[in-house]
């Protein structure tokens, strides 16, 4: 089977199989066949002499691990999330295509639980399935006879599932390898079994094949090569001031090194350039990149941020995401909000696990603020023109609804009179206070919500500085005049006073700096109200009517992006301007193959690779491709290979008598402790007794290992019941000490 790269020139859109027909190319033997690759499987050297070969590599080892991985999934087939079929209907997605498409409606799913996830199972682009006749128990039941069944890959999502409600159908449309045959209108039963997700593996695959961007990766191929030196026209030797005084005093000087050193070469556009910051567990390395990251914003480059997972980047997303905050309130008096343009998330929701405190950079949610911003009825320009109107003309407007009212009233009268009915009862028409009050609360409440999502949602420097400014001080206007209508001792008189003032352009709006009446209050508001029309209308601003023209408008503006490196995948079919610089966070437990895939975005010049070789490295399940170093990472591949790393050799975590030996067995001893962990009061022991120090090694006697629930882990139960009686111990002892302290 010829699906090696060959040559640089390989492209996604070259005559070569796709991923998924590969897959469905199996048998179940084949499968199950742990020599199937075992021959194209070699082991990854640690320099290559081409880009064809190394990219060819990770193509024979990246099928043997998905193999490895789908056998495993079927060992365990008898727990896996099922559903019962509906129904099936085939589909024709694209006119020319060959293969099979249908659409799927289940019943609900089973065993959502079942697996070692917490989350319950949820249908997902790119989860390889069965569809089979029977309930699959074991791996035998597709190869007795009268058994029918095919892999399918689910490729679109039609209705999600709705939890806790088990009577829910969940829609979905899957490519098929074989065809199903459908007899007489689905009468024989059919059942849908899920067994992994492949989607980061498709990507994967794709990156191989792409050969975009190379900048980087010729970079990295050989030792040669990594014996970068500075670009005298590009270096940037150290942070801008306005940033370094307050910011870098909460880092060690380690970690500013680190940092300083990492960003030297970042805006040379002569020589791609890889860096390495090494950070050991507990030495600041989240911290450091989170700064580091908030730097380059300041800075005002267009970064991408990357981690393995998504627990990873949502973490560094957060940080960031505080530091910004932290820096607006510092420099922004009376902070009504915080603008967030410039920042961008992207990824499955369900995974990311989003709390509210990061939402507000999340982009489904950034795209449905914005949707309503622009919007015809919702807008900015909805809300601007219904306050412009109600400030010039809600005096007339009271007019017309006082004849309207009595109009109502005159026709209410006269029908009662024709019904012989008693005229009590006459409505009161609302006064002109009542009137202004109530238009004013409909009015204004949008425009403000209005605001708020134009100055947090869209980057600062699109909106301009001076309409940023108008829009702080029409929000201070609006209060200032809800103050002051609000006032119990308003009159009618004043009121229409104040509201029949005739304003004029631009020079009426400077005559009225600095007057505080209502009057006047009212009249700067509409004077702001106008420029903010006439200045918003010149922006580019995204079509309302386009929901990937929003997308498309977030990703184009946005300074700073946060995904998983396989989410990023997505921004090679994005048109935006190039990224000026890839971050990849725990680095060291991404699969190099993986990082393949952000390192080739259109333009990408610069990489800084954070993360530590010596903890553990990313999981891969067959021992064909552990002994040929798939696992292995870019981050461990170059420093063997001698690549310069930044280390952060400061550690605040570990008690010292802990830290004594990874610091010698790993860290050749560079590693030093922070002086509070070396402090007395660092050192907790709620039991007396040398087992409840900093650390105890406890040989446990009688234990046996045993296959868990799940058929994949192992667990030993008489050391869970030894660990359950220590930390009972521990819980009275710890219980004790604090009825001591308060009592």
């Amino acid at each position: 089977m010829g699906v090696g790269v060959s040559s640089e020139k390989k492209t996604a859109a070259s005559h070569e199989p796709e991923f998924t027909d590969l897959v469905f190319s199996w048998s179940v033997d084949d499968i199950r066949n742990e020599d199937l690759y075992r021959n194209q499987v070699e082991k990854i050297p640690e320099s290559f002499q081409s880009v064809g070969v190394y990219l060819g590599s990770f193509v024979y080892p990246l099928l043997e691990e998905t193999r490895a991985e789908l056998a495993s999934s079927m060992d365990i087939i008898y727990g896996a999330p099922f559903a019962k079929v509906n129904s099936l209907v085939e589909s024709k997605p694209y006119a020319t295509h060959a293969t099979l498409h249908y659409a799927v409606v289940v019943d609900y799913w089973r065993n959502k639980f079942s697996d070692c996830c917490e989350e319950p199972y949820r249908t997902l682009p790119g989860d390889v399935c069965i569809i089979s006749n029977v309930k699959l128990e074991t791996l035998s039941d597709l190869q007795q006879d009268g058994r029918t069944w095919t892999f399918a890959l689910v490729t679109k999502i039609t209705e999600d599932e709705i939890e806790d409600d088990s009577s829910s159908s969940t829609i979905f449309t899957v490519k098929a390898s074989r065809d199903i045959e459908i007899k007489d209108g689905m009468r024989e039963s059919l059942f849908v079994t899920f067994l992994m997700n492949i989607t980061t593996k498709q990507r994967i695959w794709n990156s191989l094949r792409m050969s975009r961007n190379l900048k980087i990766i010729k970079e990295v191929l050989c030792t040669d090569s990594l014996a970068q030196k500075d670009c005298e026209l590009c270096c940037v030797s150290q942070l801008p001031k306005s940033f370094a005084t307050s910011l870098l005093s909460k880092l060690n000087k380690f970690q500013i090194q680190a940092i300083v050193a990492s960003l030297r070469r970042i805006k040379c556009d002569h020589k791609p350039t890889m860096e390495l910051i090494w950070g050991p567990p507990g030495t600041g390395k989240t911290k450091t990149v989170s700064v580091m990251l908030f730097a380059l914003l300041r800075m005002n480059c267009r970064i991408l941020a990357c981690a393995p997972t998504n627990v990873a980047i949502k973490e560094v997303a957060s940080r960031v995401l505080m530091l910004v905050r932290e820096s607006f309130e510092a420099e922004e008096k009376d902070v009504l909000f915080c603008c967030l343009g410039d920042i961008l998330l992207f990824g499955n929701k369900d995974r990311l696990k989003l709390d509210s405190d990061i939402e507000e950079i999340y982009l489904d949610y950034r795209v449905k603020r914005l949707a309503e911003c622009l919007g015809p009825l919702t807008g900015w320009g909805h809300c601007l023109t219904s306050m412009g109107d109600f400030l010039e003309g809600c005096v007339s407007e009271y007019d017309v609804f006082v004849k309207d009212e009595m109009i109502k009233q005159k026709e209410m009268i006269e029908q009662k009179e024709c019904s012989n009915q008693d005229e009590s009862g006459k409505a009161e028409i609302k006064s002109f206070v009542e009137f202004v009050r109530d238009r004013f609360k409909s009015t204004a409440s949008p425009l403000r919500r209005c605001i708020f999502v134009f100055c947090t949602h869209f980057p600062r420097r699109f909106i301009l500085g001076q309409n940023f400014t108008n829009m702080r001080s029409l929000v201070d206007l609006l209060d200032n005049l809800e103050e002051s209508l609000f006032r119990d001792n308003i009159t009618t008189e004043e009121l229409k006073e104040a509201f029949s003032q005739n304003d004029g352009g631009e020079e009426f709006c400077e005559s009225i700096v600095g007057m505080s009446s209502l009057k006047n209050t009212r009249s700067k508001c509409l004077c702001v109200v106008k420029t903010l029309q006439h200045s918003l209308e010149e922006l580019d601003l995204p079509s309302v009517l386009n929901k990937d023209s929003i997308m498309e408008f977030c990703f184009q503006r946005a300074s700073l992006i946060f995904c998983t490196a396989s989410t990023s995948y997505k921004l090679h079919s994005v048109g935006m301007e190039p990224l000026d610089l890839l971050v990849i966070d725990e680095a060291a437990q991404l699969k190099e193959c993986e990082s393949t895939i952000p390192l080739q975005l259109p333009g990408l010049n610069h990489a800084i690779l954070v993360g530590d070789q010596c903890q553990l490295p990313a999981i891969v399940h067959s021992k064909v491709c552990e002994e040929a170093q798939f696992g292995r990472s870019l981050f461990e591949r170059l420093s063997l290979s001698g690549h310069s790393k930044h280390l952060l050799n400061i550690q605040y975590r570990m008690h010292p008598s802990i830290s004594l030996f990874p610091n010698g067995k790993f860290y050749f001893n560079q590693i030093m402790d922070a002086p509070h962990v070396q402090s007395k009061s660092y050192q907790r022991q709620y039991l007396p007794g040398p087992m409840f120090g900093p650390y105890s090694f406890i040989n446990v006697i009688g234990g046996r290992e045993e296959v868990d629930d799940d058929g994949r882990s192992r667990r030993n139960m008489v050391e869970v019941a030894i660990v359950v009686n220590i930390v009972q111990h521990l819980y009275r002892g710890l219980s004790v000490e604090i009825y001591d302290i308060f009592m």
